[in-house]
């Protein structure tokens, strides 16, 4: 009697008149298994509701045996996600182990992560088809790397759609990739993969949107010169190894509209940019010309390159010991004139601080400025600006070349000190332009220090607008994609 009392009384409360197909969906915003199962505890009418839901109980981190058996009944034959840890060979529990064995078949997702030893002696287990499985996670969690073998999963992983091996080594042999759409592989410090291993996978793996490779590549190529694997649904390639990139560059078909970053670090006085570029750009569709280059000079360079409507970054460190040589940067600009920049319409450069060279013809700034016949605006932000000043000076050189005859806009922050030789070099700069008929349609000067009204006056008597603006800092371009301004704001990456 007292039970059917308080079943009354709980049923006029305002939460138990929602009705029950709503009120299950309250626990997907629970953080934890704890906060679901504490709600089946409230009342008898609250589990009822919750249990009857499957879907709330297809997440199984296997840690007893108990717990895993009750969320496998409660899901009613749903999809699972599995998530299991090897941190040794008690962990997880043989029996939970033999209990999630029996429902293979049923696997959503599945993550396994422990270290190079218990990682394999878990995997192998799982040898039976997985035919709901969509994704597959297994990061190794220590220095190693972990072997994999063909035989997981019967090698049939037709519904996968997304596969990330963090420290595994495997020959990447399975063929039926045909719903892969994210791979994300570190290959730790094992055995180097293969280009033809990489290849076939690709191969395998049509509709490919998105790949980051980390480690353990190939640093020779075991496959034909003339082998070129397509890749029409790229939307994101990330490299980040020491091998040279183009090993696999060679073989892959970059189509309009994808991105492709590479990471490395690189000693010397050599900017390694042919090593890390196909020997032939006609695979790298996105910038079969470039319209805009972004370059930051700061212990290496970050330089982003983008075409019609994709993009490269190419993200390196200076990995030798102390600082930079002294002509690093000068190397790093010479070395743009190897890609086709003759319809770049911007170019911004940031932290750039080489000497400026006694034969302008030499320098680093002439010799990437010269090819860039559509250039419009360019942007020197906390630069070496002489180098530039000068190159852009017809003056300066000895054919009387006007370097980027089509220019309009020209920016200068300088958060340093006043320079009177920079100032020159402005006006001269300038001045020749505009009796070369190359007159700038506008200057924009951002410095701590003030302009004379005399030296804004001899600017504007030969560029169309000048302006100047004390302490401004103009919009930042060379942010990497994702990261946040000084102000806090990402950037137009």
């Amino acid at each position: 009697m007292l039970r059917a009392v308080r079943s009354i009384k709980n049923s006029l409360a305002p939460i138990n008149k929602v009705p029950p197909e709503i009120f299950s969906l309250i626990p997907d915003h629970c953080e934890t298994d704890e906060e679901l199962i504490k709600l089946t505890h409230v009342c008898h009418s609250w589990r009822e509701i919750l249990i009857s839901r499957a879907s709330l109980w297809t997440s199984l981190d296997c840690e007893n045996s108990d717990k895993t058996g009750a969320y496998i009944q409660r899901s009613r034959g749903s999809p699972l996600e599995v998530s299991l840890a090897a941190r040794g060979p008690t962990h997880p529990p043989k029996d939970v182990l033999l209990l999630v064995l029996q429902h293979i078949s049923r696997f959503k997702a599945l993550t396994v992560y422990g270290t190079p030893l218990t990682v394999p002696n878990l995997v192998k287990h799982f040898n039976s088809p997985a035919p709901l499985l969509e994704k597959l996670d297994i990061p190794v969690l220590s220095l190693g790397s972990a072997p994999v073998k063909s035989t997981i999963f019967g090698g049939n992983l037709s519904s996968l759609r997304k596969l990330r091996l963090w420290g595994v080594f495997t020959s990447l042999p399975w063929k039926t990739m045909s719903n892969l759409t994210i791979l994300d592989f570190d290959g730790g410090s094992g055995d180097k993969i293969s280009a033809t291993q990489l290849l076939n996978f690709f191969e395998h793996a049509p509709l490919l949107r998105d790949i980051k490779l980390t480690a353990a590549l190939p640093d020779s190529s075991n496959a034909p010169a003339e082998r070129v694997v397509s890749l029409p649904h790229l939307v994101l390639l990330n490299i980040s190894a020491q091998p040279v990139h183009s090993i696999l560059l060679n073989h892959l078909h970059i189509p309009i509209g994808a991105l492709v970053t590479l990471e490395f670090a690189f000693d010397g006085e050599r900017f390694p940019i042919l090593d890390y570029l196909p020997g032939s750009l006609n695979n790298l569709k996105s910038i079969s010309h470039v319209t805009t280059i972004n370059l930051l000079f700061d212990f290496g360079v970050a330089m982003r390159v983008n075409g019609p409507s994709g993009g490269l970054y190419m993200i390196s460190t200076w990995g030798g010991s102390g600082n930079p040589p002294p002509m690093l940067d000068h190397y790093i600009l010479r070395s743009l004139n190897k890609l086709p920049t003759s319809t770049t319409e911007r170019l911004v450069v940031t932290q750039y601080h080489a000497s400026a060279h006694p034969k302008t013809e030499d320098s680093g700034a002439y010799q990437v400025l010269l090819p860039m016949n559509d250039l419009r605006a360019l942007t020197l932000t906390d630069c070496n600006n002489t180098s530039f000043l000068h190159a852009l000076n017809p003056s300066r050189n000895t054919s009387n070349t006007v370097a980027c005859p089509k220019l309009e806009e020209l920016t200068l922050n300088i958060p340093g000190q006043r320079d009177e030789s920079r100032m020159y070099g402005l006006l001269e700069m300038t001045m020749e332009r505009a009796s070369r008929g190359a007159k700038l349609s506008s200057i924009l000067i951002c410095q701590r220090e003030s302009l004379s009204a005399k030296e804004l006056s001899d600017l504007r008597s030969y560029a169309c607008h000048v302006e100047y603006r004390f302490d401004y800092t103009p919009p930042r371009w060379d942010i990497l994609p994702g990261e946040p301004d000084e102000a806090g704001y990402e950037s137009d990456w």
